[in-house]
């Protein structure tokens, strides 16, 4: 009789605890709007998850933010985040490091423990170590070095990817249009210095599977148990393992050939491995104590250099597959928007690359490319982590508390605050003369950790589109039961059914 009453009490203390530490938190952020509970354990965990089943997850946080404001307050089974669409929050949390930082345990880092892209890759990094990384990187992807890049990437794309597709298609082939992106994005590094890794196509094969597994980490607790012990997760699992491995063999040998060269003015310039090499040989050597000398550092951390290297591949890999998405969203829009479409092609078509120069003619590409940024951003959304404790927030004054901020490109990109028409997709809104109010158009983010990327990113997709279009024609085969939508509930772009098109080669 004892030990049951005993046990009740406990019970109930721990009750009592819990009910007292929800308080405390509502209290510490009361100044911040929220909508209506769903109930009082649930939190708007309810309407989250029907918003989800309905691929309506970011539509409600665009109708919250146009309701309470563009700071809102929404809990998840008793755990509290804040989200915002404030472009003066947001300029805070994207530049100072010091106070919001990256959370690290994200679903892309591991799969079920399986290492992907780790914690310290170029992506995933942080600290002094990372900022010495990105330095070196920075030198890649300038605007200055794109055309050395450009020269590697175009005969690839306009001859070796062109005849590939020419000879799937024959006189005429309807295909999934994603599947073929892949495969041309994910080439473009393959001739960056990783030539001696799988072919395109089986990179693009191997990512295409990780990505679909990625999500499967999270979620209930059942289909998260399926996941972990399904055929499936075994097979993604090995390919990961057997990437990595071909991966390291490459990035061992490049270190050594980058540790041989007298200068690193003798790198080729579009090589990105053997930057990225030199990159991780200067994080190593500043993660160092100065009475070590540099020879012995580089025979020291050789071994954990090219983890770390592979990490970054792996990195490249992944992050090339937002282009193959924001290619097929723009597919999506042309299929939509007939008129636009034809005034691409037309420039397109009349303006053909022939070197890197001849890029600046694509005036309408741009805009058609600023736009589907705009509507259909590749990151849809972000987090942010508040490690201290704060006392204030935007125009928010707390009670000294942590918390975690989640931020969404897609909803600023659709605020009836910062866009005319926001859901029109319309490239004429890029005038010369038009600029964005600071910090509501931010596909490639803003402030330190903005992407470092951008500009290769906007050639690779130039280059692709006119490569295509000048060599095919394009007919949208679209299933008017299953037609292709952006799947709001993942931070990363995924494709909902299938951008069938019919392509034929032009004459």
């Amino acid at each position: 009789m004892y030990l049951l009453f005993a046990s009740v009490a406990l019970v109930l203390l721990r009750a009592l605890f819990w009910l007292v530490k929800i308080e405390k938190r509502k209290i510490a952020l009361s100044a911040i709007p929220q909508p209506p509970h769903d109930n009082f354990y649930h939190g708007h965990a309810l309407t989250l998850n029907k918003a989800r089943a309905n691929n309506t997850f970011l539509e409600l946080f665009i109708q919250w933010t146009e309701t309470y404001g563009d700071t809102v307050l929404f809990w998840i089974n008793q755990n509290v985040f804040i989200f915002t669409s404030d472009p003066k929050a947001l300029a805070e949390i994207t530049t100072d490091l010091n106070t919001f930082c990256k959370v690290p345990q994200l679903p892309n880092r591991s799969l079920f423990n399986q290492r992907i892209v780790g914690l310290q890759s170029i992506l995933s990094g942080g600290g002094i170590l990372w900022a010495a990384k990105r330095k070196v990187m920075s030198k890649w992807f300038a605007k200055t070095n794109m055309e050395n890049v450009f020269n590697a990437c175009k005969p690839h794309m306009q001859g070796t990817q062109i005849a590939r597709l020419r000879a799937k298609i024959g006189s005429g082939k309807t295909i999934e249009l994603i599947d073929e992106l892949g495969i041309i994005f994910t080439s473009y590094i393959y001739v960056l210095g990783l030539s001696e890794l799988f072919t395109a196509e089986k990179i693009a094969k191997n990512v295409a599977k990780i990505l679909e597994m990625i999500p499967l980490q999270i979620g209930s607790t059942m289909r998260i148990v399926r996941a972990k012990f399904s055929g499936e997760k075994a097979a993604v699992v090995a390919m990961i393992k057997e990437m990595r491995s071909k991966i390291s063999d490459i990035a061992w040998e490049k270190i050594q050939d980058v540790d041989n060269m007298d200068s690193e003015d003798n790198i080729d310039r579009s090589d990105i491995l053997a930057y990225l090499c030199v990159a991780n040989q200067k994080s190593a050597i500043l993660a160092k104590t100065q009475q070590k000398s540099k020879q012995n550092l580089k025979k020291s951390s050789v071994s954990k250099q090219s983890e770390i290297v592979v990490d970054d591949v792996m990195t490249l890999c992944l992050v090339m597959d937002n282009l193959v998405k924001q290619i097929g969203a723009l597919f999506i829009e042309l299929a939509k928007n007939p008129n636009v479409k034809d005034k691409l092609f037309k420039e397109l078509r009349e303006n053909p690359i022939t070197d890197f120069e001849s890029l600046k003619n694509l005036k309408y590409t741009d805009k058609c490319l600023l736009e589907s940024l705009r509507v259909s951003p590749a990151l849809l959304r972000g987090t942010r982590k508040a490690p201290g404790k704060m006392n204030k927030f935007g125009p928010y004054v707390l009670s000294h508390t942590r918390f975690q901020i989640f931020y969404s490109q897609y909803v600023l990109h659709h605020s009836t605050k910062y866009w005319k028409n926001p859901y029109d997709f319309d490239p004429d809104r890029w005038t010369d003369d038009f600029v964005p109010e600071p910090y509501s158009y931010i596909p490639f983010l803003v402030g330190p950790r903005s992407c470092i990327g951008k500009h290769f990113a906007m050639f690779c997709m130039k280059l692709t589109l006119s490569s295509l279009v000048n060599n095919f024609e394009f007919t949208p085969k679209f299933d008017p039961a299953k037609p292709p939508v952006v799947n709001q509930s993942l931070a990363v772009m995924r494709i909902i059914n299938n951008i069938d098109y019919h392509i034929t080669p032009r004459v």
